[in-house]
């Protein structure tokens, strides 16, 4: 997917407006935690006067939408998550603007940004690096008392450069990037559905920061480094009711089309459904790998569906995300709107199930109907190991499955 900017029909504009140059550019974006960089890459395109823009963190590099000038203001929209970057470019080696986070076409909020072409360093002014955190660190995130929950913080740190993510039991981190200087640790992330960022000290095996997250959210960070460190059972978090093997449910297409589990199409067939949204940057990574794993494995008798769970109860408004949702990864598997994401409407939906722990959540049915698992979360590739790991049970079990009779 390419990040286009149309000269050609922008002509009179772009005779107004610098263009930015090619290379390597890096941003920061204004937060309640301070300032949080991301890196972009600027490159011509094919043709003439076209560029190609692309949001990078860490071994990610990936565009979302079609680049363009609006008056003169470059604009990134960053259509999946209904966000934006806009910038006046001030000059062809420096830009400042803001990002804009959307919901439902409304604004959530507007952040300023200030851009500049060449530095590499995702974090500035750096001090000798006097720690190592490669490995792994068994974290807890809490925000009160009352309110903890785990992660695994697993990094790798080249110099005073380091990746890496934290899994959670609804999901990772995706691609954090970021420096150690001295003994503190920064991490930042950033592809259009928020803005997240580490900013941590480390004393001999601890980690003691904070994660600042969208317009106002802080949880605090301690973590302990454990080679050990692990997640609770990703398959126990979520289950259905006493009483219960199996789920049922006939939810509509974005063309209006109801379905069912109790379709011809899934009789007799392993079928795999997926609770997800299309603001949501974890279920986007799983629905990257489910797409050639249906084309795959269609043909030998598996079905998948995709159960969205939307920020708009109107359909007029989420169907049209779900549809770019559908296109952009390549989806030929259907996606059904289930409605919002709130506890309320998945009791609705689904009132065999005992409780929705997290984005994506993904039920595996084998042929007689029977739920024969539930995963909470996805450790996507951003993870490395676990991610692969991850696929190689998921296609385990579809394929025990597909054996029995």
């Amino acid at each position: 997917m390419k990040k286009t900017l149309f000269a050609f029909l922008f002509a009179p504009l772009l005779s107004l407006a610098q263009v930015p140059i090619t290379g390597l550019w890096r941003a920061e974006i204004s937060t309640h935690g301070g300032a949080l960089p991301i890196h972009f890459e600027v490159n011509q395109a094919g043709k003439a006067g076209e560029l190609d823009i692309n949001i990078i963190n860490g071994a990610e590099k990936f565009s979302l939408g079609n680049s363009f000038f609006r008056a003169d203001s470059l604009i990134l929209p960053l259509d999946l998550y209904d966000s934006e970057l806009v910038f006046s470019v001030t000059k062809t080696t420096e830009m400042n603007g803001y990002f804009v986070k959307k919901r439902n076409g409304k604004t959530a909020y507007r952040l300023a940004v200030k851009a500049l072409a060449g530095p590499a360093d995702r974090f500035l002014n750096l001090k000798p690096a006097t720690v190592n955190v490669n490995g792994k660190w068994m974290a807890d995130f809490f925000s009160d008392a009352t309110n903890h929950s785990p992660g695994v913080g697993v990094f790798e740190q080249k110099g005073s450069a380091v990746t890496g993510t934290f899994l959670r039991t609804s999901g990772d981190y995706r691609f954090l990037q970021g420096n150690v200087s001295g003994d503190s640790l920064f991490l930042s992330y950033f592809d259009g559905s928020g803005v997240n960022m580490l900013r941590a000290k480390i004393k001999g095996s601890q980690l003691t920061g904070k994660y600042t997250s969208g317009l106002s959210g802080v949880r605090t960070v301690e973590a302990k480094f454990d080679p050990a460190a692990a997640l609770p059972d990703l398959k126990k978090l979520s289950f259905l009711k006493s009483g219960f093997d199996r789920i049922d449910f006939k939810l509509p297409t974005t063309s209006g089309e109801q379905i069912s589990l109790q379709d011809k199409r899934f009789k007799n067939k392993v079928v795999v459904i997926e609770l997800m949204g299309s603001w949501c940057p974890n279920c986007l990574d799983e629905s990257r790998y489910l797409s050639p794993f249906y084309k795959k494995y269609k043909d030998k008798g598996v079905e998948v569906l995709g159960l969205a769970f939307e920020y708009s109860p109107d359909i007029t408004i989420s169907g049209p995300k779900m549809d770019n949702f559908q296109k952009k990864i390549g989806i030929t598997y259907p996606l059904l709107f289930a409605g919002t994401p709130d506890d309320t409407t998945i009791a609705k939906v689904l009132p065999m199930l005992n409780q929705m722990n997290g984005y994506p959540t993904t039920f595996i049915i084998d042929k007689k109907g029977i739920v024969r698992e539930i995963h909470t979360g996805f450790s996507g590739p951003g993870t490395g190991k676990y991610y692969a790991d991850w696929i190689s049970d998921f296609e385990q079990t579809i394929q025990s499955l597909l054996a029995e009779k």
